[in-house]
């Protein structure tokens, strides 16, 4: 919570907090944090027990479960592990002796999950595919490391025995084990039936969301190692939940509800591997839903798609915590016998086994059905792009599920703007999760592309992972006229005491450009200051007075024109020196970038309105006015009007 809040102040913001979340997700969350606490203070014996119940033998292993990923029976790890492992999260390496220290509060809590998650496993096991040299070596790393933790890790300790890192880890051993059969000793394998059994009692349903898909992935994919009545019931639970879960989860136009693009690629994927492993084991009932979900996930990962293959980072997101756009629609394409879309880069080899090792006579195929490319109103992204190279991101969704809050930004009405695939306006990113400064303002209003209004959030992001109230998007339209595309959202973030404010925002992509209009809405004389976040290395070059400024690009120019500003507004390129901007493409960098700052007030209207027109060419002739619902701009020979129509801010003449 900030730290000026008082203690009524920081206990109304927790009620706000809480009160969207179901009582059933709370209860859990108590009974979570009771036991977390009290657990590893039991006797071990006492621990499994209550955890675990009654001891069962682990079953023997599945026969042809995963047979393409297998490499070389003749491979047995070495008995002397290294002095030490280099490991790499978060662009932050550590090498660390052996034995491993697992726990340590040098670490950041991020980087520690990673660790016990054995997240290092994924690329080792590409690179013992690519290079047979290297299979002995890593290998040998593989099962210290395994025992290592077994060894050091008791039973129902944090963070190796934490739902998460344990969902994780038994899909690493479990495809790790299949490439190198000799590493699945009687202890490792007891080992990961004990995890399974803990893991399956202990499903992330005080959080739900992306951890609870992980859980289930988990279930089912280690599940699916072992032959037995135990085994089998445990997948075929998981395999109901899942389909229940994704119900819940995938919206209409096949988003992921937490709206973080990153985490809908990796929902995506774990979607996609448990499938693959559920038809290599020949599992006789895979619900046909959870194809067609897997069908709506990547169709709206193609939506969001820009022409440089990535995708605008909104919400938490990064370009490191996921397999690239291309590459996750690329091998579930192949899985669900759609035919590619364009030239595909090459699979990981992991995906070429897992495909062949699930082909299946009786996969379905399906057709890929028509949609409006960059359009998912139930998620609220938007994606327009023309022909002359731009592409414009309008980000209207509502933050998180009410009940879900983790992952989300103050965000709403954010826009990001690319030209030939190079971004020019772009969104901050995310660059940690471990509580402070950089994640609050990483979170924040002011860090996105969109409109502070009284120096405010419009959502209420307070520590790590929390929202108290939460700015929902009204008034969504979006259509096609006179050669412009275009969408038009407010959100309701600010209408609250003392402020009573609202934002209405429309962008277009037409013939002149880029066009974005602003208009609030407010009782009372409200300041505010509208950013626009430029990529790291471009300069903006221009005369404050005239409201233009030059963008420099490598070899060409764009235009960007500023109008409705009153005489009192002020507006300015803050150089990366001074705007305290950065740009955070992948987890732990940070890239300092310049931003345009437009500030002024409502005064004593009602309402104002301004915008923003980036185009290839200067436009000498601007003209702009509005009066009470309705709105006229004049770009040389265009003329485009609004009018507000059941509070939405709606285009009546788009054209010449």
């Amino acid at each position: 919570m900030n730290v000026g809040d008082t203690k009524i102040e920081k206990l109304l913001k927790l009620l706000r907090t809480v009160k969207d979340i179901p009582v059933s997700q709370l209860t859990h969350r108590v009974r979570y944090e009771i036991a977390s606490r009290a657990m590893p203070r039991l006797p071990l014996a006492l621990r499994e027990y209550l955890a675990l119940g009654t001891e069962p033998k682990t079953p023997p292993l599945r026969k042809g479960y995963l047979g393409a990923l297998e490499l070389d029976r003749a491979i047995t790890p070495s008995s002397k592990p290294q002095d030490g492992y280099t490991f790499d999260f978060l662009s932050e390496p550590r090498t660390l002796s052996f034995p491993i220290r697992w726990n340590d509060p040098r670490y950041s809590r991020l980087w520690q999950f990673h660790l016990h998650s054995f997240d290092w496993a994924r690329e080792d096991l590409e690179a013992v595919y690519q290079d047979p040299t290297s299979r002995q070596p890593l290998a040998d790393k593989a099962s210290h490391l395994m025992h290592d933790w077994i060894d050091q890790n008791t039973f129902y300790t944090f963070d190796g025995w934490h739902p998460y890192t344990t969902s994780l880890r038994i899909v690493h051993w479990a495809f790790f084990t299949k490439a190198f059969p000799a590493l699945a000793t009687e202890k490792l394998l007891s080992s990961l039936w004990k995890q399974l059994r803990y893991l399956e009692r202990h499903k992330e349903y005080a959080l739900g969301g992306n951890h609870l898909l992980e859980n289930l992935r988990a279930l089912i994919v280690g599940g699916l190692l072992f032959e037995a009545p135990a085994a089998e019931r445990m997948v075929a639970r998981s395999v109901r939940e899942l389909e229940r879960q994704l119900e819940h989860q995938i919206l209409p136009d096949g988003g992921h509800y937490e709206r973080s693009t990153s985490y809908h690629l990796i929902v995506t994927n774990l979607v996609g591997e448990t499938l693959a492993c559920l038809q290599s084991a020949g599992w006789p009932e895979i619900p046909q839903s959870i194809f067609d979900q897997l069908k709506k996930m990547l169709l709206f990962a193609e939506s969001i798609r820009l022409s440089s293959g990535a995708y605008p980072l909104w919400n938490d997101a990064a370009y490191n915590m996921s397999l690239p756009l291309d590459t996750v629609v690329g091998w579930n394409n192949k899985l669900l016998g759609f035919s590619p879309v364009r030239p595909e880069p090459p699979l990981p080899y992991l995906y070429k086994h897992l495909l062949t090792s699930s082909t299946n006579p009786s996969n379905p195929k399906f057709d890929v059905p028509s949609s409006k490319p960059g359009f998912a109103p139930h998620t609220g992204y938007f994606l327009l792009r023309n022909k002359r190279g731009f592409e414009l991101g309008f980000d209207c969704a509502p933050p998180c599920p009410k009940e879900l809050p983790g992952h989300a930004h103050a965000d709403c009405l954010t826009i990001d703007v690319y030209y030939k695939g190079k971004p020019i306006v772009v969104d901050t990113g995310t660059s940690q999760y471990q509580g402070g400064a950089i994640r609050n303002f990483e979170r924040s209003t002011p860090a996105h592309n969109t409109i502070t209004l009284d120096g405010r959030n419009q959502s209420e992001v307070w520590g790590s992972f929390r929202v108290g109230r939460k700015a929902m998007p009204r008034h969504v339209r979006y259509g096609k006229e006179g050669g412009w595309d275009w969408v038009s959202a407010a959100h309701d973030g600010y209408a609250i005491e003392p402020l009573f404010a609202t934002h209405h925002r429309w962008v277009g992509l037409g013939p002149a450009g880029v066009l974005v209009l602003d208009r609030l809405e407010s009782e009372r004389n409200v300041a505010f200051v509208s950013n626009f976040h430029f990529a790291p290395g471009l300069t903006l070059e221009g005369e404050a007075e005239r409201d233009t400024y030059r963008v420099l690009l490598n070899g060409s120019a764009l235009y960007l024109t500023i109008f409705g500003l009153s005489p009192q507004d002020d507006h300015a390129w803050l150089e990366p020196e001074i705007s305290n901007s950065w740009h955070a493409p992948i987890m732990g960098r940070r890239h300092p970038r310049g931003t345009l700052r437009i500030k002024g007030s409502t005064g004593d209207s009602r309402f104002r309105a301004c915008g923003m027109l980036l185009s290839r060419t200067v436009i000498v002739d601007i003209g702009f006015e509005w009066h009470d619902e309705h709105g006229r701009l004049v770009l040389g020979d265009e003329i485009l009007t609004w009018s507000m129509r059941g509070g939405s801010l709606t285009p009546t003449s788009l054209g010449i």
